[in-house]
């Protein structure tokens, strides 16, 4: 990396600008308690940017990266991979360091990271990350314009994730939910579409390309998850320079049961209709007509986007604001996930293709 790689620096005494979600049930008093009474937070003028909508959090999270960017502060993005993806790439695009306060369901970027699940505690170390000016670069992938941290998807996982929705908003934001949810929606009548890649991969100096026919494509950029799934290729990912490619061949609905529940148990690698590899950049368009627009699920979230759609991994590195020291624990006896927005995760499973 060069310095010019670097992003701006954020004072150590500087404001901090966090960047809370609109989650329905969600206490943003008793949050807004627990963080100011961190001692360390009061040595600084903390500005909350909460959205009065779901959607806005966008445009509020390019505010509070640019307002960072003008009063040398660091924004923080406190909630799950969703509120994370739009911080980080607001703070991308602005050239300022992110900080991560975890309170999501599943949490895979800040375990990846070994950050404190306990927002205190989360706080306390960013805090002193800061102060200590402790900067870590973060591989981050691109699809057209649009950035993830975790993964980026198109055909089955985008479907889950909308029954993943419904369900929460019945039965609330467990691990649970968003399994049976899960299975539940590959029994429900759809459409299923052919999807044409064209990957681009490395074999020693000179670049190659392959063509796939599939009916979901998985693009993954967190290890931790990755080797939840099974796959040799979050090793790839951990060392840099390549996404993980995760693509299911057509097949019929008990079969793709069988394979959501061998991502669960961390079998992936055994399934005979999945065809796993790592590449630098990879292309996907609709196999026989193309519609104007087609459903994409990144790190939890969803957006229609106009294919074809380009992979790619980020020209620099993200850079999150983290103490120097820290180390990954992901037992589930380490992972004591914080409640105080309502959500109150379980134990973590052994796989991980469930939405993050």
């Amino acid at each position: 990396m060069t310095p010019s790689d670097q992003p701006y620096p954020a004072r150590p005494h500087g404001p901090i600008h966090l960047v809370v979600p609109k989650r329905p049930g969600a206490d943003l008093d008793l949050l807004r308690a627990k963080l100011e009474g961190v001692p360390a937070l009061q040595e600084h003028d903390v500005v909350w940017h909460v959205p009065d909508q779901r959607g806005d959090i966008v445009q509020l999270a390019r505010d509070a990266a640019e307002a960072a960017l003008a009063d040398g502060g660091l924004v923080v993005a406190a909630g799950g991979d969703g509120t994370i993806n739009a911080v980080a790439s607001a703070a991308l695009l602005a050239g300022v360091p992110l900080g991560v306060v975890p309170m999501g369901t599943f949490n895979y970027f800040s375990r990846e990271h070994g950050l404190a699940l306990d927002p205190e505690t989360a706080v306390q170390d960013l805090l002193q990350a800061l102060r200590e000016g402790d900067l870590r670069p973060v591989q981050v992938g691109f699809v057209n314009r649009r950035m993830f941290v975790v993964n980026a998807s198109v055909g089955l996982y985008p479907k889950l994730l909308a029954e993943r929705e419904k369900a929460s908003r019945r039965f609330g934001r467990t691990r649970w939910v968003a399994v049976v949810s899960a299975v539940w929606s590959l029994f429900r009548p759809s459409a299923g579409r052919r999807w044409r890649v064209l990957m681009k991969t490395h074999r020693g100096a000179e670049a190659q390309q392959e063509e796939h026919l599939v009916t979901t494509l998985f693009v993954g950029n967190n290890p931790l998850q990755l080797d939840r799934m099974g796959l040799p290729q979050a090793q790839m990912v951990a060392d840099g320079g390549k996404l993980a490619v995760i693509m299911l061949k057509p097949q019929g609905r008990w079969a793709i049961a069988r394979t959501v529940w061998n991502a669960a148990t961390g079998q992936l690698h055994k399934d005979n209709a999945v065809v796993s590899m790592a590449c630098s950049e990879l292309t996907v368009t609709p196999a026989s007509w193309r519609p104007p627009q087609v459903k994409l699920a990144f790190d939890g979230e969803r957006e229609w986007m106009a294919p074809p759609l380009h992979f790619r991994l980020s020209d620099r590195p993200l850079w999150l604001m983290a103490p120097s020291n820290l180390n990954r624990e992901d037992s589930p006896e380490a992972q004591q996930a914080a409640d105080v927005m309502g959500v109150t995760p379980e134990p973590v499973a052994a796989g991980g293709l469930m939405p993050a």
